[in-house]
């Protein structure tokens, strides 16, 4: 009956008949209306709860929500309107006491990879995510995403979020009792500004290349990253801050390798650790949230950690989901804070990788309410080659991350996947998204695909990594080599599954829109599997390459009308070309 579902709760089969239709209200209005007394909720203080904490109670005599906080009782409104939407005017008699397993549960989405949502866009997901019960927001900001007061030259030429967009949603937010955090990656990841006339001069050389990690051991280095954050802090009102500094791969290279063999890679981070949270501090910041996986190896200096930091462990793979916890007991017994940070598992896919998804955020959550974690931030990241998956894939690892950031559970052995949580996560999707239509079943199947392909790839699957390849390359990252993955009967496989889900998926009756951007998606697996078999030699027929070519353009029409509907237009054209270079390919064969 609600989802997540509550700690504590007892149900009967009576039934109260509600005097009031609050059954099309949206949630925030829900709220305001009966924190108003508006209609015949009955809303009672209790000092005893914690801030989160609430009891709801539904007998003949009526309905009665209890809550310490305004907080407390929007999440008991949350539960309570889930049930009169589905209650068709009526609401079972129960006894509810609910309070949240880990006390911060966030979302955060990649905006720097190609796919820069519209403000609409970001609210309907924050709606989303508020339904069900998250209170940590982030948008990930590593290039040219924002306008920057500081460098207004970069995003001069398209449109992209503004101030007054940082604003807006974060008011959004905070009326939903959410946190939007700033996420300003300040130490790896920022080739984009480095690769600029401007900045080049602050990359740590990697070798001839740009490394993407600025140099901490030039002062300029650091007004750098004060001008980014003068541009960004002052519009977001959170006390938090992500700094990222994950990936710093030019540490130990060019500039500092002489500093470090004297001192240590590990010195150099935790130095410009702080001078980041002091920095922070000047813009009202005062909690520093930062990726841990620049520091597993440096346990002699976790006392140079700033007060109150919080160390945010990742890991998206089977392996890594397993190392988390050797990770997060050490940082609990050193006195550390830390989230858990598993993933949608969506990027480079088209699809997502259900399976592994399923476990990444279960073992997580676990880790987290057996070791001590102050929450589960659950990452969304586009990638660098034209972010093409759409967010539909997104909603059911958002949704079971959700239970289990509320609600983890039974404690078990390990040896099931807890698959109520599973199923429920895909029912609540399905009325909250689809219209009550069984549609997220078979976008969990689709996103299996994978299990087809000859080879396992990290983070990867082999449809979604090679497709940017020209078709004359075959070698993935040294990952897998198609020569060495078997032939096209993997590749026929895969195509057959696909067709298979995706016409089950055209049969049912939902959202068109979402439907497309479910279509668009699959077929491009289908695209790409056909592009691995020629990889491996097949040789293509006219009537196949008429085929492929007519495919490539229908993809190429929907992709870009389906981008513009909910996306700045900035960013489209990256995946574009990988089309348009396949397509070319094909020609002249």
């Amino acid at each position: 009956m609600i989802f997540p579902q509550p700690q504590k709760f007892k149900f009967s089969e009576e039934l109260y008949i509600l005097k009031d239709d609050f059954s099309s209200y949206p949630l925030l209005e829900f709220y305001r209306a009966v924190k108003s007394g508006i209609g015949e909720i009955t809303v009672k203080n209790n000092p005893v709860l914690k801030k989160e904490e609430h009891t709801i109670k539904i007998d003949a005599d009526g309905i009665i929500v209890s809550a310490s906080t305004d907080e407390g009782l929007y999440r008991a409104l949350t539960s309570l309107l889930q049930m009169i939407k589905n209650g068709n005017g009526s609401v079972p008699h129960c006894e509810v006491e609910d309070f949240p397993q880990l006390p911060h549960r966030g979302y955060m989405l990649d905006i720097s990879r190609c796919r820069m949502p519209k403000v609409e866009t970001i609210k309907q997901i924050i709606d989303y995510i508020s339904a069900l019960k998250y209170n940590e927001f982030q948008l990930y900001m590593e290039g040219h995403v924002f306008k920057y007061k500081e460098f207004p030259e970069y995003t001069a030429a398209f449109d992209c979020l503004t101030p007054d967009d940082i604003e807006e949603i974060d008011r959004y937010c905070k009326e939903r009792f959410i946190d939007f955090v700033p996420n300003q990656n300040s130490l790896g990841h920022l080739a984009q500004w480095l690769d600029t006339n401007e900045l080049s001069h602050l990359a740590v050389d990697g070798g001839g290349a740009n490394s993407g990690t600025v140099n901490p051991l030039d002062p300029a280095s650091l007004d750098f990253i004060d001008r980014l954050y003068s541009s960004v802090l002052p519009h977001y009102s959170s006390e938090y801050i992500n700094v990222g500094l994950d990936e710093a791969y030019g540490l130990g290279k060019g500039q500092t390798e002489s500093y470090c063999k004297e001192h240590g890679k590990d010195v150099l981070f935790m130095e410009w650790l702080n001078k980041i949270a002091k920095l922070s501090e000047k813009y009202g910041k005062r909690r520093v949230m930062f990726w841990s996986d620049m520091i597993y190896k440096f346990e002699k200096t976790y006392d140079m950690i700033p007060k109150d930091a919080i160390l945010l462990e990742w890991g998206y793979e089977l392996i890594q989901s397993q190392r988390m916890t050797e990770h997060c007991i050490t940082f609990k017994n050193a006195g550390l804070n830390y989230y858990v940070c598993p993933s949608t598992n969506t990027h480079f896919t088209f699809t997502g990788r259900m399976d592994v998804t399923t476990f990444n955020i279960r073992t997580a959550a676990e880790i987290a309410a057996e070791h001590g974690g102050d929450g589960l931030l659950l990452t969304d990241w586009g990638n660098g080659d034209g972010h093409p998956h759409f967010w539909v894939w997104s909603a059911v690892p958002i949704a079971l991350a959700g239970q289990y950031a509320w609600n983890v559970g039974v404690e078990q052995d390990g040896e099931k996947f807890k698959p109520e949580f599973i199923r429920n996560s895909e029912k609540y999707v399905d009325r909250v998204l689809f219209g009550g239509a069984n549609v997220s079943r078979l976008l969990y199947r689709m996103g299996n695909y994978y299990l087809l392909e000859p080879e396992r790839v990290h983070c990867s699957t082999m449809c979604g990594g090679t497709f940017k390849l020209p078709l004359s390359e075959t070698n993935f990252h040294n990952l897998f080599d198609l020569k060495d993955s078997g032939d096209v009967f993997y590749f026929d496989n895969i195509i057959g599954y696909v067709t298979k889900v995706l016409s089950d998926i055209e049969k049912v009756d939902f959202d068109e829109r979402l439907k497309r951007e479910i279509a668009v998606n699959s077929k491009t697996v289908i695209l790409s599997a056909e592009l691995c078999k020629l990889r491996l030699g097949e040789a293509i027929t006219a009537e196949k390459k008429e085929e492929l070519l007519a495919l490539i353009d229908w993809i190429a029409e929907e992709y870009r009308d389906l981008w513009l509907f909910r996306n700045f237009e900035k960013g489209v054209e990256d995946f574009e070309n990988q089309l348009a270079g396949r397509k070319s390919e094909l020609l002249a064969m």
